[in-house]
């Protein structure tokens, strides 16, 4: 019986050994860090998995309606007796991926949207009121940039901004196609871009006199890409931006329009500049700004808010088909002043008053346009991330048409009240 007893604890005692030198060759498996903090771009970045890529997922989802009436068409053009534009939701996706080389950051940028119908009003973009009509995404803004190199589809290098309130007063108000440079340097910055001048709404040409529903032309506008460039300063309180443009957008037309004697229309340079100061007022009223900027350009509608996307031309279109502002000779100013008080970290109002004015050369000599907006917001965020928001605006345009015998004389107002909330992260 000791004997069989012996045998089984000798057993006993090999099979136990054995299990722990097995055990011990086992690989205990390491946590996995499947999302790791990047602050080398600042909050919300992560490590793509693997890389030494930074990305950032942000957006949003805004939902909207307004209230006006215009004495220049309808404000509803599928409703003309009504002044509510209905309700619209628009969503927009933003994917940012940055890395550091040795040519300085390496960054992608990319800001999707899509918008449903029924929105309507004077202040839309030209890619709102298309994607209101047929509900199709579209590409608001994309860009990569290394080092001070930026290309892609953004904000013109000379927008000076129209303004603390949500609906702004005229002003250059465009996104382009352009390749841009930046040097900086103790406070100041000096920056030179290449701009598509299609998206200002230059022209094309003709190969030729050709001929439309009777009518013979030939000519337009060359194609020629916009130059503009920058100098910024920041210091303390105060910062300022000074900007210039050698233009291609406008064109003259002489001629008749008839097969002997058809439209000729010529391609017209032209320039702008401008200028803005803004001032941090902390040590009046923390969080308060005061904003103001002016600009001059000769055959630069676009880049003085007469046309545009924030523009007197939104306004206007409906008096004359013929006078299409993003192309019409002439010289053009525009002035805005801005304050923003707040009142408490989640309670903020704005106002915000401008003043535009178009005096026609060529073609649409003696054609003068100017126009004034006033423009009020509110926005409230009760909790991180959503934003609630009340504008109010008041623009007033006066047009002068004296190329005929009978001068022909318009005036008319217009009013809106934007109301919407958004979700934002």
């Amino acid at each position: 019986m000791m004997h069989w007893k012996t045998k089984l604890l000798c057993s006993a005692a090999t099979l136990m050994i054995a299990g722990s030198a097995q055990a011990a060759d086992l690989t205990v498996a390491e946590p996995v860090d499947y999302v790791k903090v990047c602050d080398a771009f600042g909050a919300g970045f992560f490590y793509s998995p693997g890389t030494d890529t930074c990305i950032k997922v942000g957006g949003y989802v805004k939902f909207g309606t307004s209230f006006g009436d215009t004495d220049f068409g309808t404000y509803n053009s599928t409703y003309p007796k009504s002044q509510w534009s209905n309700f619209y939701t628009e969503a927009s996706v933003q994917l940012t991926a940055s890395s550091v080389t040795e040519y300085g950051n390496l960054t992608g940028f990319l800001d999707y949207r899509a918008q449903s119908g029924n929105s309507g009003s004077f202040t839309e973009s030209a890619s709102q009121i298309v994607n209101s009509s047929t509900n199709s995404a579209y590409v608001d803004s994309a860009w990569l940039s290394i080092g001070p190199v930026k290309a892609g589809r953004f904000t013109s290098l000379y927008d000076f901004g129209r303004g603390y309130t949500d609906t702004g007063s005229f002003g250059s108000d465009q996104t382009t196609d352009h390749i841009q440079v930046t040097y900086a340097v103790n406070g100041f910055g000096l920056a030179l871009s290449v701009e598509d001048q299609r998206d200002r709404g230059s022209a094309g040409a003709t190969d030729g006199v050709e001929e439309s529903d009777g009518t013979y032309y030939s000519g337009g506008q060359d194609n020629i890409p916009d130059i503009v460039a920058a100098l910024t300063y920041a210091s303390g309180i105060f910062s300022t931006k000074i900007a210039a443009a050698y233009v291609n957008n406008a064109e003259d037309r002489t001629g008749a329009g008839s097969e002997l004697n058809p439209y000729i229309y010529t391609a017209k340079t032209g320039f702008a500049v401008g200028g803005s100061v803004e001032f941090a007022l902390d040590a009046f009223s923390p969080g308060d700004k005061f904003f103001i900027t002016g600009n001059y350009g000769d055959n630069a509608n676009s880049y003085t808010g007469i046309s545009g996307g924030t523009s007197v031309a939104n306004l206007t279109s409906s008096l004359d088909e013929s006078f299409i502002a993003s192309a019409a000779p002439g010289s053009s100013w525009s002035a805005l002043a801005s304050y923003k008080h707040v009142w408490t970290p989640a309670v903020w109002s704005a106002v915000t008053g401008g003043y535009a004015s178009y005096d026609g050369d060529g073609y649409f000599d003696n054609y003068t346009v100017d126009a004034y907006r006033g423009v009020f917001s509110t926005g409230w965020t009760p909790v991180t991330g959503l934003d609630l928001m009340l504008d109010a605006q008041y623009s007033h345009v006066d047009v002068s048409d004296g190329r005929t015998a009978v001068k022909n004389e318009d005036d008319g107002d217009a009013w809106a009240v934007n109301l919407w909330m958004k979700r934002s992260w």
